[in-house]
């Protein structure tokens, strides 16, 4: 995997987050919610020890497999770039 998977800001419609996310240290990635429950409307990357909850409505398989091809696009790499082609923007991320 890469070592950095970043989603960039015109990806992010979150009130006052106006920078990219750069997440390191991915160890997982799937649709739905941090309690295995399954929902359309979200994707969790755990990374660190952390969970990273993300709202992407009606879309969280498609940006759950955008991140995955991005976390494996460039193994090793430094970074790689999340490629939404959704036109859904992440609305919401809950780091817990």
């Amino acid at each position: 995997m890469a070592n950095f998977i970043k989603i960039k800001a015109i990806d992010i419609d979150v009130a006052n987050q106006l920078s990219d996310v750069i997440i390191g240290g991915v160890e997982s990635v799937y649709q739905g919610l941090a309690n295995g429950g399954a929902s359309a409307d979200k994707f969790t990357v755990y990374a660190g020890g952390k969970s990273y909850l993300f709202t992407v409505t009606a879309k969280g398989k498609e940006w759950a497999d955008s991140f995955i091809s991005a976390a494996t696009a460039n193994p090793g790499g430094p970074l790689a770039i999340v490629q939404n082609s959704t036109g859904v923007k992440v609305t919401a991320i809950v780091v817990a």
